[in-house]
């Protein structure tokens, strides 16, 4: 029997609400999907406006960081070129003074040789003799002041880097023992194994101390060196020992700022070795913290204190242009103390004011264990002036080495009292 009309209708509008139903869930179900990505898509987009935000804090922070930099650049090239004219506008006024005022014994004051001295206690000789220390005064401050720059900018790298040292959790054996050779020839035998087998985790005092002493040692060799190669330093250094004997203070001195700044124009030809220093600087660093047990990049602490190191490598070479090739009337020699050296107050200075000397077993000497700032000493030749050496040199000490003792490793308690101290014991093998 067919079904009748009324049927057909009510299954037709049946089947329309179950369609208006189920358009209505589907759209529920977009709407929950798009509120759900447009949630995702604000916080995605929140997110990179505050990446944004933080990229340019990070950004101007940068900037401003660089804009100093170069201001403290700027200032201390400044600096150096005022203390540069300074000096030399010193030395023409000397110059024009000898030239107005003449006369034999004031132009002997100058150009003396050992064929024409004069006789101690002389006039002449009281007058030639004060105008050489005139003029050595004038360059006594500039070069104090550039052994004190070196001194403090040695000081603040070591106590960062000290400050921001961590043991490593797993150190690599092969290559702590290729740091370890390195070390020995940086900081001697005795430092090198005090760093390898003391804990530092609660004291690491004694990095401090190896660090001082690794870079006061560098900056010292870079700035007494005449062409910065080792095999030719001791030849330059006997030829100009044995003609100090020999010669004036004046021609020797022209001597030496003659070799020096033609050995070194032959062999660089102006070529900037700032960068390259810097990064030995940071390498042998690298090194100590490595012995001492911990995981550092040489690349990441020269990125890291590059300011800092730059600046003891460039008053380092600017002493060494300074005390090398511009002074003649005298020659000043930077001065570190050797270890195992017997402390010597006349020569050199504790750095912790006797408070650690008198630590250790009864009858110890104290001896040196390490240089912790550099020292300036003047010396120059006279004709027949009253000289303490024997080869007719007057010296003067301007600033006094600070040394380490090594006592201070029973005041750390990094030995027994009953045992013998660093100094006598020889490092094993």
């Amino acid at each position: 029997m067919p079904p009748s009309g009324s049927f057909i209708s009510f299954a037709a509008a049946a089947c329309k609400i179950a369609l208006v139903l189920t358009t209505f869930g589907y759209a529920g179900v977009v709407a929950h999907r798009m509120r759900t990505q447009n949630a995702q898509l604000q916080k995605a987009v929140d997110e990179a406006r505050a990446e944004r935000e933080r990229l340019i804090q990070q950004v101007a922070l940068e900037r401003s960081r660089a804009e100093s930099v170069v201001e403290e650049k700027r200032q201390e090239s400044e600096f150096w070129r005022r203390m540069e004219a300074l000096a030399r506008s010193e030395l023409r006024n000397r110059d024009k003074a000898v030239e107005q005022e003449g006369g034999p014994a004031r132009s002997s004051s100058r150009e003396v040789t050992e064929d024409s001295r004069l006789s101690d206690g002389s006039p002449a000789l009281r007058a030639q003799v004060a105008d050489v220390r005139s003029t050595n005064s004038s360059y006594d401050d500039i070069v104090l002041a550039m052994v004190r720059t070196l001194n403090f900018e040695i000081s603040e790298v070591a106590s960062q880097v000290t400050n921001a040292f961590r043991v490593a959790d797993e150190p690599d054996p092969e290559k702590v023992r290729q740091a370890f050779e390195r070390a020995r020839e940086a900081v001697g035998p005795v430092m090198a194994e005090l760093l390898e087998s003391i804990q530092h985790q609660d004291d690491p005092i004694l990095i401090d101390i190896a660090l001082k002493a690794d870079m006061v040692g560098f900056a010292a060799e870079v700035a007494s060196a005449w062409d910065f190669q080792h095999q030719s330093k001791p030849v330059f250094t006997g030829l100009y020992k044995q003609m100090r004997r020999s010669e004036s203070q004046l021609v020797s001195g022209q001597w030496r700022s003659r070799a020096r700044k033609y050995s070194k124009q032959r062999l660089y030809n102006g070529r900037d070795l700032v960068p390259g220093f810097s990064q030995q600087l940071a390498e042998r660093i690298a090194d100590l913290l490595t012995v001492a047990g911990g995981s550092f990049v040489a690349e990441d602490i020269h990125a890291q204190y590059t300011q800092h190191l730059d600046t003891i490598i460039r008053t380092a070479l600017d002493l060494q242009r300074i005390i090398g090739e511009e002074v003649v009337e005298c020659d000043y020699e930077v001065l570190t103390s050797h270890f195992d050296d017997v402390f010597d107050p006349e020569q050199m200075e504790d750095i912790y004011n006797g408070e650690i000397a008198a630590t250790g077993p009864p009858g110890t000497v104290p001896r040196v264990l390490s240089t912790a700032d550099l020292g300036l000493r003047r010396s120059e030749k006279v004709s027949g002036a009253h000289s303490d050496a024997d080869d007719g040199l007057s010296v003067t000490m301007l600033l006094k080495p600070k040394v380490v003792l090594d006592t201070v490793v029973y005041e750390l308690g990094l030995v027994d009292e009953e045992d013998a101290s660093p100094s006598t014991v020889g490092p094993s093998t």
